[in-house]
């Protein structure tokens, strides 16, 4: 295999990962940032390990540099150096680490239903001891990922640097540059993480039981049972389709005396049909009525028009335009809700338009 691993082809980075892991009495990884995502995809080479009892004591060591934050784009990296002087910053690091790992979790990339079967195993790594995770002090963007291995007689320890992360972007879909070097370097590198490792904020089982409570309870893998989800489902349905408030500006009674005048029966379903369509109108620019026959879709639509105050068209077909004296169609109705400013077209003409 080439020293060069760009995932690109067979130079996976996952792949030799899977291989130098199950080959390795212990692993040293410095990240710039960790939120399970790429030691998600190890995930059957370390179940394999743990079910075979090779998995030891703080087996698997990951120290991050730095923290992750999400947002509308995905994932990211961010340094936040502070001035970590004072000995309660440690708190405060700590409680920016967890904070950052909660985002990442509850980010759309970890909402996976592999994730979901697997977290759980992960989490008993952390509890056991077996993978065992620090936070440097100062930000650090560096990626080191040492081997320390089994028969190292044969083949001795190696370690690999480069780009990338320990995400599932960094082991395979993106492009990366990682050199793996085992003739050279291993322990000034070694060295390079115990400095770090030993001066790193260390995680005390409390700390592991409130980071625990944090993922299982504060995150999109929180177990909820059907009935909370069906009220969340409602109330979400719900506030969605809350249309606008027309009590202001005594906008429902201006309806209301609207209809009355023109001769129509002001029901409330109509009412809250049009604040639910002025609602959709600001927050998507359109909405569309679908009512069965004989609810009153024009009516509900005028009413709309009239809420909105814009000019604005109406297409149909000719036996709906109406006649010349405004009794009857589209011409009446626009006459009725005081719609003077909109203009019609016949949907066979569209074209010439």
């Amino acid at each position: 295999m080439s020293v060069f691993i760009t995932n690109e082809g067979l130079k996976n980075f996952e792949e030799r990962l899977k291989v130098l892991i199950k080959n390795s009495k212990e692993l040293k990884f410095l990240v710039g940032f960790f939120y399970f995502s790429g030691i998600n995809e190890l995930y059957k080479t370390l179940k394999e390990m743990y079910n075979n009892n090779e998995l030891e004591t703080e087996h698997i060591k990951i120290l991050v540099g730095l923290y992750v934050d999400a947002d509308n784009y995905g994932i990211y990296e961010v340094a936040k150096k502070k001035p970590y002087l004072q000995e309660y910053s440690m708190e405060i690091i700590k409680q920016t680490f967890f904070e950052s790992i909660k985002n990442a979790i509850n980010s759309n990339e970890m909402d996976n239903k592999d994730f979901y079967e697997q977290v759980d195993f992960f989490i008993k790594l952390l509890e056991e001891e077996k993978l065992v995770i620090r936070k440097t002090k100062e930000p650090n963007h560096a990626k080191l990922y040492l081997f320390k291995l089994k028969n190292n007689e044969i083949l001795p320890n190696l370690f690999i640097t480069g780009s990338s992360n320990l995400t599932k972007a960094g082991l395979i879909s993106q492009n990366e540059f990682n050199v793996e070097i085992k003739d050279f370097g291993f322990r000034e590198a070694e060295a390079y993480f115990d400095m770090l490792w030993n001066s790193a904020v260390e995680l005390s089982k409390d700390d592991i039981t409130k980071l625990v409570n944090i993922i299982r309870n504060e995150t999109q893998i929180k177990k909820i049972s059907p009935f909370t989800a069906y009220v969340y489902l409602l109330k979400s349905y719900l506030e969605m389709h809350q249309g606008k408030d027309l009590t202001k500006k005594d906008l429902i009674e201006r309806l209301k005396e609207l209809m009355e005048k023109a001769g129509y029966k002001p029901y409330s379903y109509q009412l809250t049909a049009v604040s639910q369509a002025v609602s959709n109108c600001e927050a998507h620019n359109g909405t569309i009525l679908a009512d069965v026959v004989g609810l009153g879709k024009t009516v509900i639509a005028c009413l709309t028009a009239y809420v909105l105050g814009k000019r604005g068209i109406v297409i149909c077909p000719p036996h709906l335009i109406g006649d010349d004296a405004k009794l009857s169609g589209w011409k009446k109705y626009l006459e009725d809700f005081g719609l003077s400013d909109w203009k019609f077209f016949l949907w066979v003409n569209l074209r010439k338009h």
